[in-house]
C-alpha cells in the first residue's frame, strides 16, 4: 500500500513587527569584578550583611526603569541602600548630641561624689559645729579624773610643823605637773595651822581644748566647782596633758591652776503657762484616781497599780517607791488640757490625755520625818475612765522672782553678806557686822581660796 504524500501546511501569518522606541540610554548590568581570594569582599559589607540576615532585615532591591534619578545613593558594598537623607541628618546631629549627654553625665556624677564626701554622715556633726559647742575628740572622762585628784593633794595644805605631811604633798605635786609650775600647786607650807579643806570638788563638764603647740598629745582646760561650806565656792581651772586622745595612758597637769568666780545667783522671771487647765477634771481626779495611784506607788504594790493604770504604762508608773516614802498627801493638783471649753465644761472622748500636775507630802520610812514633791502624771481616758499612763519628777514654779534678802549686791561686789550668814536681826541673837579687812600685799605670802566667799 502506498503512502499518500501529506501536503505541507502554511504558515501562519505574522504581523508586521512595530518598530520599538529607543531607550534613553543603554543600561548595562552593573556586574562587580571578580576579585582573588586573596582580596575578598570588604569587612564592613560582610559585618553588615551578617547583621542584617540574624535580624530579618531585607529591602527590596531597587528596580531600575531606565529613568533619570538625580536623588539616587549609591550604597557601599554589602549595605544597605538609603532612601532618603533624613537619616543622615539624624546620624549627623546624634553624634554631637551624645558626646554632650556623655560629657553632662560624667561631670554630674563627678560632681555627686565630691559633694557627698564634704556632707557629714547622719549623727554626725561638722567642724564648724565642733568648735561651736566646744566638742572634740579630747578625752574627758579620764583626764577630768586625774584633774581632781590633783585638786584633791593641791588644796589639801598641812600645817608647816607637819614635815612628813608637806613633803609628801610636795613631792605627790612634782610627779603629778610639769616641772615649770609652781612647787607645792602654790602653796608654800609656811602656814602655822592646817588649812582648811574643801567639802566637795566637782568637774562642771566645761572645757576649753588647746589646738596647738603640742606635737604629741593634746591638752585642755578642765573646770571644776570647789565648795568649802554652803558659802564659800569657787572654780579651779586646770591644764591637763594626754598622750592619746583615743587611748590616753599617760597624762600630766601642765599649768598652775587658776581660781575662777562660780556661778551666782539668778533672778529668773516669771513662767508663762500657755495650756488650758481643767479645774472640775482636777478635782475629780484628785480622790478618785490621783490618790489610791500614788499610795500604791509608794509602795510598789503591783496589784493595787494594775487597776489604776493603763496596759501601756511606763516602767516609772508601775515600778513605785519601794517603800523607801509612804502615805502621801495630795496637797495640790492642776490638770492641763488641750481641749477647750464648751458650754461651761469640757468633754473628753476616748484616747485623750491629760497632765496633772501634783504636790504630793510623803512620809519617810527611814525616819518618818515629812518630805514634798512635785510630779507631772499623765493619764489617758479609756472606756469611760481615766488610768495613769507615765510619771515624771519635779514641775516649774511659775512666780520666778529676785534672790531673797537683798544681799546679792553686797556679795557681788566682793563683800560678804552677814545678813544671809547670823539669820535674823533679833535682841536675843544680835548680828556683828564684818568690818573690811586692810589689804595686804600681794607678795606677802601665797594666795588662799579658802578665804575668799562668793555667794
Amino acid at each position: 500500500m502506498q503512502e499518500r504524500p501529506t501536503r505541507p501546511r502554511p504558515a501562519p501569518s505574522r504581523a508586521p513587527a512595530e518598530a520599538q522606541p529607543e531607550p534613553a540610554y543603554a543600561a548595562t548590568p552593573d556586574t562587580p569584578p571578580a576579585k582573588d581570594k586573596k582580596t575578598g569582599n570588604s569587612l564592613r559589607g560582610r559585618a553588615t550583611a551578617a547583621f542584617s540576615a540574624v535580624r530579618g532585615e531585607h529591602e527590596p532591591a531597587p528596580k531600575y526603569d531606565g529613568s533619570t534619578n538625580d536623588d539616587f545613593d549609591v550604597p557601599p558594598i554589602g549595605g544597605h541602600p538609603s532612601h532618603t537623607k533624613s537619616r543622615q541628618w539624624a546620624v549627623r546631629l546624634g553624634i554631637p548630641v551624645g558626646v554632650l549627654l556623655l560629657a553632662a553625665g560624667t561631670t554630674f556624677a563627678v560632681g555627686v561624689n565630691i559633694g557627698s564626701s564634704r556632707v557629714p554622715a547622719q549623727g554626725a556633726i561638722s567642724q564648724n559645729e565642733a568648735l561651736r559647742f566646744r566638742l572634740s575628740s579630747y578625752p574627758v572622762e579620764q583626764a577630768a579624773v586625774f584633774g581632781q585628784q590633783y585638786l584633791n593633794v593641791c588644796l589639801t595644805r598641812p600645817a608647816a610643823s607637819n614635815t612628813a605631811a608637806v613633803r609628801t604633798r610636795g613631792e605627790v605635786l612634782a610627779r603629778m605637773a610639769t616641772s615649770g609650775t609652781e612647787s607645792g600647786c602654790g602653796y608654800s607650807g609656811t602656814s602655822t595651822a592646817e588649812a582648811e579643806k574643801p567639802e566637795s570638788i566637782v568637774f562642771t563638764g566645761q572645757i576649753s581644748s588647746v589646738r596647738e603647740g603640742y606635737t604629741e598629745g593634746a591638752a585642755a582646760y578642765l573646770t571644776y566647782q570647789v565648795a568649802y561650806d554652803s558659802e564659800k565656792t569657787l572654780e579651779a581651772v586646770v591644764p591637763v596633758w594626754v598622750n592619746d586622745r583615743a587611748d590616753p595612758t599617760l597624762m600630766r597637769v601642765v599649768g598652775n591652776v587658776g581660781f575662777m568666780p562660780a556661778p551666782r545667783l539668778g533672778a529668773p522671771p516669771a513662767y508663762a503657762e500657755t495650756r488650758a487647765k481643767d479645774a472640775q477634771l482636777a478635782t475629780q481626779l484628785r480622790d478618785q484616781v490621783l490618790s489610791p495611784f500614788l499610795q500604791a506607788w509608794g509602795s510598789s504594790d503591783a496589784q493595787q497599780l494594775n487597776l489604776t493604770l493603763t496596759e501601756d504604762a511606763s516602767f516609772a508608773a508601775r515600778a513605785g517607791l519601794r517603800g523607801l516614802l509612804v502615805n502621801p498627801t495630795v496637797e495640790k493638783v492642776t490638770v492641763y488640757t488641750a481641749r477647750t471649753e464648751s458650754g461651761g465644761t469640757i468633754h473628753y472622748q476616748s484616747g485623750d490625755e491629760v497632765v496633772a500636775e501634783t504636790t504630793v507630802e510623803w512620809t519617810s520610812a527611814m525616819s518618818t520625818s515629812k518630805q514634798a514633791g512635785t510630779y507631772q502624771i499623765r493619764l489617758r481616758y479609756v472606756q469611760g475612765k481615766w488610768a495613769v499612763l507615765d510619771v515624771t519628777g519635779s514641775a516649774l514654779d511659775p512666780s520666778g522672782g529676785p534672790v531673797p534678802n537683798s544681799g546679792a549686791a553686797a556679795s557681788s561686789s566682793g563683800a560678804p553678806d552677814s545678813s544671809s550668814r547670823s539669820g535674823s536681826s533679833s535682841p536675843s541673837s544680835p548680828t556683828t557686822p564684818v568690818q573690811p579687812q586692810e589689804p595686804t600685799q600681794a607678795a606677802s605670802g601665797p594666795f588662799d581660796p579658802a578665804g575668799v566667799p562668793s555667794a
